[in-house]
């Protein structure tokens, strides 16, 4: 027993007198040592544990041949993490738990082996509600295809479709567990960068990544308070409860003094992101006395009251302008910008690896706490799936708010495409469309239809981009003979060709644009415009302008036409960098794409080479 549930599945055994019977019994936030278990016997247990945040590391203890059942409680564990049905016979969940339904229905799967215990066991008295057997003693299958006993609420019903629909909009069952594992991410970030918080679960293959539980680190404190973690906690969750920013986060009944917080797919990412600067403020507010120099809140000051905003930690940019005479004077260009804004490909990253000095740069800007995003015109995916990308490449990025996809910002005028009945194509692969938008009945590959209404470019990999370009050539073609109008087009990735291996170029997605006009020129086809979303639209940094509450923003690109361009449209400064397509050879520059620094690397975003050139700036404008 590793749970406080797993107790409630032993209190019913006693209740049935069921006998003999064995309880593996360890240390809260641990799981019992499995080798002491027959598998000949029926076991009991709990597959996601939301009291003590454990879960069992792995199934494979359990034998394929076993002579006993194998009976799981499944409720929180359904669609947050992977299930190896083939070693469980009875599979108990709720509807309301992952996918946050209105109803507490439960739901239960037989195996045949769990099946035929049914049939040739002893038959015991049980309320009509649980009676799963049918006059003549058989199975009554009709339960399994959709039969109800009683009738549930429709409501419920009709809730657990639409969170249904949702999850498969979402992309099914792996998106779920993918939005699981960001939303762990983005905790376990947190409280390994944390000195006063620790996991209640301490081995990481056993901890749950959607029931999180955690507990003040007592070793982090004087020896006089180590008994106080009761009130300590007790103060901050009323202060977050007062300030409207959390609510029942106490650690389970039986669990020792904490906090518990559902990390589960229905959970935003950023949200959890918040969450963890409100947890920092209200420590801060209870005991700041007590926290190390390196633990305390850079931020402290900037959280409202609840009148104010009943979710986000501050109102202000994170770096405040001020005036000269409030702060030092900058010694290096990152110091004149409130946030930086980089490109990924080119800058930080070469196909899957981290480019020299990338990892150093974005650490030390963690570490001194500047605002920092990644504007990126990769449309393979959410910015989830694309955080999971460069963090898997080595780069230490802390949340998914950092991450300002093409894909992402085009995902709101793709929505009202289809809401308008605008029969949509995307340029791109089926998982990297349904992971940004969504399925819907109007969203098809370009490749497969025979018409359209909007192209929407995204991405060049993962199918095959010369059947997809033809079929589009095609169907531009003939709507143009037909009717006189060619279907519009909406770019996320604008990308006419980016950096590849050992300095070579390849075509990016954005060349479909001159493909599609040259290819229709002879057909007295008028110029194709183009709805650009990412760089170098302007939509793009408006949205980095507004996460950033400030249009004090440097951006760092190796790309003049998307990159520099892009940003100086927009009103920002540019850096163009020498790695990245620069590498292919001296880009050609004009009025509208000159950058305002260029740099041979990363490093010198801090080291004050820049310095002369920020002086004559300064020099030459005022202070307000």
């Amino acid at each position: 027993m590793s749970d406080s549930f797993s107790q409630y599945w032993a209190n019913e055994i006693d209740t049935l007198a069921l006998a003999p019977q064995s309880r593996h019994i360890c240390a809260y936030g641990d799981f019992p040592i499995t080798g002491r278990i027959d598998p000949n016997h029926d076991i009991v247990l709990v597959l996601n544990g939301t009291s003590s945040g454990v879960c069992p590391p792995d199934l494979d203890w359990i034998l394929p041949d076993r002579a006993g059942l194998v009976i799981a409680d499944a409720v929180s564990a359904a669609f947050t993490r992977p299930i190896d049905y083939d070693r469980i016979d009875v599979l108990c969940w709720s509807w309301q738990k992952a996918l946050g339904g209105e109803g507490g229905h439960g739901m239960i799967a037989l195996s045949p082996r769990a099946q035929a215990r049914l049939k040739a066991g002893e038959r015991k008295p049980v309320a009509r509600l649980m009676r799963l057997h049918n006059p003549d003693g058989s199975v009554n299958n009709a339960f399994f295809g959709g039969r109800t006993i009683s009738t549930p609420s429709m409501f419920a019903v009709e809730d657990i479709h639409s969170a249904l629909d949702w999850a498969e909009a979402c992309g099914g069952l792996p998106a779920l567990l993918n939005r699981v594992a960001n939303n762990y991410a983005v905790l376990d970030d947190w409280v390994n960068s944390t000195p006063w918080i620790d996991w209640i679960c301490t081995n990481p293959a056993a901890r749950s990544t959607c029931s999180i539980t955690l507990r003040l680190a007592r070793e982090q404190r004087a020896a006089a308070e180590k008994e106080d973690d009761g009130k300590i906690v007790a103060e901050m969750i009323r202060l977050l409860d007062a300030e409207g920013a959390a609510f029942d986060i106490w650690s389970y009944g039986d669990a020792p003094p904490g906090f518990r917080i559902w990390a589960g797919p229905t959970v935003e990412t950023e949200d959890l992101a918040i969450l963890c600067d409100w947890l920092a403020w209200a420590y801060s507010e209870t005991c700041e006395g007590s926290i190390p120099p390196e633990a305390r809140v850079v931020r402290h000051g900037y959280f409202p009251t609840s009148k104010a905003s009943a979710v986000q930690p501050r109102t202000e940019p994170a770096r405040p302008q001020t005036a000269a005479l409030d702060c030092p004077p900058p010694r290096t260009l990152a110091d004149c910008y409130d946030a930086i804004l980089f490109d990924a490909t080119g800058v930080l990253i070469s196909q899957n690896e981290a480019l020299p000095g990338a990892v150093d740069i974005l650490a030390r800007l963690n570490t001194s706490d500047q605002p920092y995003y990644i504007v990126t015109n990769i449309s393979s995916g959410s910015a989830e799936t694309i955080l999971a990308r460069l963090r898997g490449a080595g780069l230490p990025i802390p949340a998914v708010d950092r991450i300002v996809s093409a894909g992402g910002v085009a995902r709101h005028r793709v929505l009202e495409e289809l809401a308008a009945g605008r029969l949509v194509s995307y340029l791109g692969s089926a998982h990297a469309a349904h992971d940004i938008f969504g399925k819907h009945t109007n969203l098809d590959c370009a490749d497969t239809v025979e018409t359209f209404d909007t192209l929407v470019v995204l991405d060049d990999e993962g199918f095959d981009f010369k059947r997809a370009a033809d079929n589009i050539l095609s169907t531009f073609q003939r709507r143009l003979i037909e009717t006189g109008e060619m279907p519009r087009i909406i770019a996320a990735n604008a990308d006419i060709i980016y950096p590849g291996e050992n300095g070579t170029l390849v075509f990016g997605p954005g060349i479909i644009g001159p493909m599609l006009q040259a290819g229709l020129a002879p057909f007295g086809a008028p110029p194709i415009s183009v709805e650009i979303m990412g760089k170098p639209g302007r939509a793009i940094f408006e949205e980095c302008i507004a996460r950033a509450g400030t249009d004090r923003l440097l951006m760092v690109g190796d790309q003049v036409d998307t990159d520099i361009k892009g940003a100086k449209a927009a009103g920002l400064d540019a850096l163009l960098i020498t790695t990245g397509l620069n590498s292919c050879g001296e880009l050609r520059q004009d009025e509208y794409g000159a950058p305002d620094y260029v740099a041979k690397n990363l490093g010198q975003l801090f080291d004050g080479s820049l310095f002369p050139h920020l002086r004559s700036a300064m020099d030459s404008s005022t202070v307000d």
